[in-house]
């Protein structure tokens, strides 16, 4: 028995020599072309594959900290550009389609806009995108998505469809439904987000909880409220080809039937330069914004 031991002994050694002579090969071809013009020169994961003896999930680890020192060296240089992260990630999760840090950290990179990252959130997401395709049941690539379509491409409606998807994983923590309320309420679907908090304040799961979805159902009504007046005053400036100049003034007009208050009883503020309306500086409601 000794002598199909060590034949299969002396393979695995081989192997893993192959492998690290392949990696040796590989970082001098990227070094001297780094040396020329720091372009990286990078094989194709087909290539890789072929010659990696089955460890794909080693080579993958090397280009990662490869595409981690590619970014390091470029992040926050202005004027520099990232032309190879993309090809860089795709490389590693190519190689290793369950690096998830590869993904996540990945889509970073890819969406922080100029000199933090590359500024390109659709590579971000097209990223992300085929991590979720390949481990569906990884809740955190899409909650990834979901800020990448809130912070970067600014898209909050799309925002409050992932964040909304997530909250309903097994695994994800609940405060993802706070997250889709609060993107559905930027992207102005408010009914959408007052269902979600009105769910939050019945079924919470601490009071702290409950109390928040109490406060965000006061901010909603204090948003359509201030655009309802900020209405009112375009329509007297329309009227009049001015700003009113108080509260009474649109009451004696018949525009208003008493001053307005917030929910909690605070006064309306109205700007009569600018016809601006805002909440009172004494009001404890503080409107979101993402």
């Amino acid at each position: 028995m000794k002598g199909p031991s060590a034949i299969i002994g002396a393979l695995f050694v081989l192997a893993i020599g192959g492998v690290v002579e392949l990696g040796q090969r590989l970082e001098e071809r990227v070094a001297a072309y780094q040396r020329e013009d720091e372009v990286l020169w990078l094989p194709s994961a087909a290539t890789l594959k072929r010659w990696s003896f089955g460890f794909e999930g080693l080579l993958a680890d090397l280009y990662w900290l490869r595409t981690v020192h590619y970014y390091g060296r470029r992040a926050f240089r202005p004027g520099v550009r990232f032309e190879q992260l993309d090809a860089l990630l795709e490389l590693v999760t190519t190689l290793d389609p369950h690096f998830l840090a590869a993904y996540r950290f990945g889509a970073i990179f890819l969406a922080l806009p100029p000199p933090q990252g590359a500024g390109r959130p659709d590579r971000a997401l097209a990223l992300l995108d085929r991590g979720i395709a390949t481990n569906p049941g990884e809740w955190r690539l899409l909650l990834d998505k979901g800020f990448v379509l809130l912070w970067d491409v600014r898209d909050y409606a799309k925002a409050a469809e992932v964040f909304l998807q997530v909250s309903r994983h097994p695994r994800a923590p609940t405060w993802t439904r706070d997250l889709a309320a609060a993107a559905y309420a930027r992207a102005g679907r408010r009914e959408i987000a007052r269902r979600i908090w009105r769910d939050r304040l019945e079924h919470g799961e601490s009071e702290q909880v409950r109390e928040n979805a109490r406060y965000q159902l006061l901010c909603l009504q204090a948003e359509e409220e201030l655009e309802r007046l900020h209405e009112v005053v375009r329509a007297f400036w329309r009227e009049r080809g001015r700003w009113p100049a108080s509260w009474q003034e649109l009451i004696l007009s018949g525009m208003l039937k008493h001053p307005p208050r917030d929910p909690l009883g605070y006064p309306y503020q109205l700007d009569s330069t600018t016809g601006a309306v805002h909440l009172s500086a004494q009001s404890p409601l503080i409107l979101p914004r993402l």
